[in-house]
This record gives structure tokens, C-alpha cells and sequence, in this order.
């Protein structure tokens, strides 16, 4: 007599078997009782936001305007170069008669200098609310488009150190043996080295440091962590019924792999991109802040903070951006440990 295959386990369907969205609708259902990571995901829907239209709020060209008897529409999002004259001019109260500007809401550049308004207090001057740094540069201007870089390098990095961790992670706890070797003694190694020390090692060996080598530099010290906790993942979920009745019908090892053990290998990958963007925003604002992160100019929340030491009586320069930082940094661990309860049963009160 033909023996059946085993049934899957009592504890509930595995997440690859419920309906599409079902898993994420929860979360957010369950995100919602939380009022302290409601609020956190407000905040960082407000800086997302604000990163994604930082040249629409901020910037030293209009956002719609008539020069020489041309219109210019969005104008501070193309920076056409021709209106770079009038730029100058409309910063000097010049302009033609014929011609006109509405500008955005904060008509300042992030690299915009004003020799004028060096160092400004905020409320010293209407036009500079949160004042001006050592080179005459609008602080709230270089905070808007500071969001822009935290953002931009956190959301590659996560992307890629993710994308690496995962899959040597899963290859590793699914495969056994030579492959999980290799990839154990490699996280080993890596592990060994405080991410930051790895960081600077890389950006201090090339000649030319960009926001994408920093980004990359993060991706590379940061994957062992997600490799590991994928690989232990991984190693729960191939002992599930689930996984040996696969098997047992017959499934390749690359549709097992795909179909039912990554699919219920995810909630702690989402928690862990949560928890990685707020760890990324800190290592650029740390390397940043030494200088050694984004390029010279760039506006950068860790590079502002980095002038306090030219300027030690600026207290505006530490708060402003400070502030930012922890606001981005505390909404994200919110949101992430709210995300960890919703997606782990285990932690389900």
C-alpha cells in the first residue's frame, strides 16, 4: 500500500499559502493600535516625502518664471543653465521689469553661499528661519536636501546589503554542507569587524570617495548580519512538515526553496530593513560627520553637524540637524519594533 505524504503541520498555513497582501494588511491593522509607531510612521512618511520634493520646497531657482520672454516651468527641478544669471540677479533684487519668479517655499540652494548672512542665529533674519552656517548657507535648505542623502544612501544600501544577506544566507542553511561552510567562515570574518572601522577602511582606500562607494562600503559590512539571521531562519523553516511533504511530491530543491521556505523565511527580513535604514542613517551621519563620508558640499545631516567644530558657539548647527536625526532614528526602531511583534506569532500578546 502507497504511503501518504505527510500532512502539513497544525500550527496554520505557511505564509507563502495565504492570500497575496493578507500578511502586510495585518501589519499595518496592527501598526495601527500602536499610537507611539503610528506617529513614528507619520514622521517617516514626512521625511520620505520631503526627501523625494526637496528641490520643490528648496532651491535658489523659481519654481515657475518669465525671462527675456520665456517661461520656465519647474525651473528648480530641471536647473537649466541659462537661468543661472537670473538667478543671481533675483538674488539681488535686479531683475528686469519684464520679468517675473514664483519660487518655492524656501528660495535657497543647499550650496546657495551668502557672504552677508555668514553664521546667522535662528529668527536673526525673516528669510533664514533656522539661520545660516559659517559660508552664509541656509540651514533649513541644507536639512531638506540633507533628508534627500540620508535617505538615498540608506534605502541602497539596505537594498543591497539585503539582496546579498539573503540570498548567501539562504543558499547556505538550504544547501549545507561546502556552501554553508563558505559562507559561515565569511560572515565569521566579516563579523569581526566593527562596521564602521570597515567602512572608513574602504572610503579611506579610494581615491575618490562618492555617495555611491558609500553606500556600497556599507553593503559590504552590513550583509553578514542579514546572512546570518536568514541562514538561522532558513534552518527553522526546512524542518517544517510543510517543507518535507514538498519533497515528498516530488518539488525541486529550487522550488522548495523559492516556493516555501523564502516566502516564510521574510518577516524577519522586513524587520531587519527597518532596524538596518535606521543603522544606516546613523553610520552616514557618523562618517559624515568625520568627513569622510558623502563628498565635500554635499548637503548632509552628518556633514552639517561636522561644521560645530569650526564654529564651536553655533549651537543651531548641533540642534537642527540633531534633531533630525533623532526623529528619523526613533520613528524607524518604532515602526520596526512594532513590525517585529506583528510579523513573529512568538511575540503576540
Amino acid at each position: 500500500m502507497r504511503k501518504e505524504p505527510p500532512a502539513p503541520s497544525s500550527g496554520g498555513p505557511p505564509s507563502s499559502m495565504l492570500a497575496p497582501g493578507a500578511g502586510m494588511r495585518a501589519a499595518m491593522a496592527r501598526l495601527r493600535q500602536s499610537r507611539l509607531a503610528y506617529a513614528g510612521a507619520i514622521v517617516l512618511a514626512f521625511f520620505a516625502l520631503l526627501a523625494v520634493v526637496a528641490d520643490l520646497v528648496a532651491s535658489e531657482f523659481p519654481m515657475l518664471c518669465r525671462v527675456s520672454g520665456k517661461t520656465y516651468i519647474l525651473p528648480n527641478v530641471t536647473h537649466p543653465p541659462e537661468l543661472a544669471g537670473f538667478v543671481e540677479a533675483r538674488a539681488s533684487g535686479q531683475m528686469a521689469a519684464e520679468d517675473w519668479a514664483f519660487g518655492p517655499l524656501v528660495p535657497f540652494g543647499a550650496a546657495q553661499e551668502s557672504k552677508g548672512d555668514a553664521l546667522l542665529p535662528p529668527f536673526a533674519r525673516r528669510a533664514h528661519p533656522l539661520g545660516t552656517d559659517g559660508r552664509g548657507r541656509d540651514v533649513l535648505a541644507r536639512v531638506i536636501h540633507g533628508t534627500r542623502t540620508s535617505f538615498g544612501v540608506a534605502l541602497f544600501a539596505v537594498v543591497a546589503f539585503l539582496a546579498v544577506g539573503s540570498v548567501l544566507g539562504a543558499l547556505g542553511g538550504f544547501l549545507g554542507g561546502v556552501v554553508d561552510g563558505l559562507v559561515s567562515r565569511t560572515i565569521e570574518i566579516l563579523s569581526s569587524f566593527p562596521t564602521l572601522v570597515l567602512v572608513l577602511v574602504v572610503q579611506a582606500l579610494l581615491p575618490h570617495p562618492t555617495r555611491t562607494t558609500l553606500f556600497v562600503a556599507i553593503a559590504l559590512a552590513r550583509w553578514p548580519e542579514i546572512a546570518r539571521l536568514v541562514r538561522a531562519e532558513v534552518l527553522v523553516v526546512v524542518s517544517n512538515d510543510y517543507v518535507t511533504a514538498a519533497r515528498a511530491l516530488g518539488a525541486s530543491p529550487w522550488r522548495v526553496l523559492l516556493r516555501h521556505i523564502i516566502p516564510n523565511a521574510r518577516a524577519p527580513i522586513v524587520v531587519a530593513a527597518m532596524f538596518g535604514i535606521a543603522q544606516v542613517v546613523l553610520i552616514e551621519a557618523s562618517l559624515s560627520f568625520l568627513r569622510v563620508g558623502v563628498p565635500p558640499g554635499t548637503a548632509s545631516w552628518g556633514e552639517m553637524l561636522s561644521e560645530l567644530r569650526d564654529y564651536s558657539g553655533a549651537w543651531w548647527l548641533l540642534v537642527v540637524p540633531g534633531l533630525a536625526v533623532f526623529a528619523v532614528v526613533s520613528s524607524l526602531n518604532l515602526v520596526g519594533e512594532a513590525l517585529r511583534d506583528t510579523l513573529d506569532p512568538r511575540l503576540r500578546v
